[in-house]
């Protein structure tokens, strides 16, 4: 990680990717750790189905972490009264000139 990686993605996040969607439904897949940024903000967003919702957390993660919607991420992990596990309703992506890293931004429910 480098010193900007570092600013802009000071916390640490667990995913886990919604899977599957078929048939036999949907799952999900083994925890991973990301870089991230968290900031706990109710904002009024729409969701896959088109629904405005609101959402609690606001997470960006860098552009390569792919995390599609549905997922499930714990936020602030470790963090006693902090720490929670919320579905992502939204996706955004920002892309950015070097050296600004490009990011995927999630909506969490």
């Amino acid at each position: 990680m480098t010193w900007v990686d570092g600013f802009f993605f000071p916390d640490t996040v667990t995913v886990r990717d919604r899977t599957g969607g078929g048939g036999m439904g949907s799952g999900y897949g083994q925890p991973r750790t990301l870089a991230a940024e968290t900031i706990d903000v109710q904002q009024i967003v729409r969701d896959a189905s088109g629904q405005e919702v609101v959402s609690s957390s606001r997470v960006t993660v860098p552009l390569d972490a792919n995390v599609p919607i549905g997922s499930l991420v714990t936020v602030w992990p470790g963090k006693p009264g902090a720490e929670r596990e919320a579905e992502v309703l939204q996706v955004g992506r920002d892309e950015n000139p070097p050296p600004l890293p490009s990011h995927q931004i999630l909506w969490l429910k």
